[in-house]
């Protein structure tokens, strides 16, 4: 694991990184003011709900959005051939807990990006709450586990065009099963970590949804590490 080091230095410095981290947030903060300008249309509307409403729609929007760019960030360049060449630079465990790692740091300050913008949008227009530490954190925090969510599953299935569907399908997946398995889904990591970040954003302990939800990444990337090691990179 020398080189575990500057791989992740490599890995930080490349351009597509940034950039797909930007287009990322760019598409998030573009789906979320939509949802801001559905839910203050008609002035005369109820508003009794709308904060937990659209807290929870665009957590679940932070979660997708972040797992495709985190399955992006490694079928894009498997597919290009190029990880097979930061393979030979760094060996395999490094190339990809390099790989991984600089993914969650884009993640998190794309999510923390999106939840100044979430925060201020709501002080000013009075609809769901104020700009606060707690809430940034929490969408830092659920974009950085659903881009390592999207980047374990996007190493597993190595097909970028299938990630492109399998992935937010599988962050979709416990809303759309029937009603009667409502209890079994809270078991699942989207509901896990949405949870977990509703309850953060404001200040509500969720130590149960935290561990359950890193207890799942580290059961996926364990083994899509343990896969990545293994398999023929071809």
């Amino acid at each position: 694991m020398v080189n575990l080091g500057p791989a992740l230095l490599s890995d930080l410095r490349r351009p597509w990184l940034w950039k797909g981290s930007a287009i990322s947030a760019a598409l998030a903060l573009g789906l979320t003011g939509m949802l801001f300008v559905a839910a203050t249309h008609d002035a005369g509307a109820d508003t009794t709900g709308l904060p937990a409403l659209l807290l929870d729609a665009v957590t679940s929007l932070v979660l997708t959005v972040s797992a495709v760019f985190g399955s992006f960030s490694f079928t894009a360049d498997y597919r290009a051939g190029s990880l097979n060449r930061r393979v030979l630079l760094f060996q395999r465990r490094p190339a990809f807990l390099g790989r991984a790692l600089s993914t969650a740091v884009a993640a998190l300050l794309a999510g923390a990006a999106i939840g100044l913008a979430f925060g201020f949008a709501s002080a000013v227009l009075k609809v769901a709450g104020t700009l606060s530490p707690s809430l940034v954190l929490a969408f830092a925090g659920a974009a950085a586990m659903g881009a390592l969510w999207g980047f374990a599953l996007g190493s597993l299935l190595r097909n970028h065009l299938v990630s492109l569907f399998a992935v937010p399908l599988s962050v979709a997946l416990p809303g759309l099963l029937p009603d009667l398995s409502q209890p079994m889904t809270t078991f699942f990591f989207p509901v896990l970590a949405a949870n977990w970040a509703q309850q953060a954003a404001v200040n509500i302990p969720a130590s149960g949804a935290f561990c359950g939800a890193a207890g799942w990444l580290v059961l996926v990337a364990a083994a899509a590490f343990t896969v990545f090691v293994k398999r023929d990179l071809a």
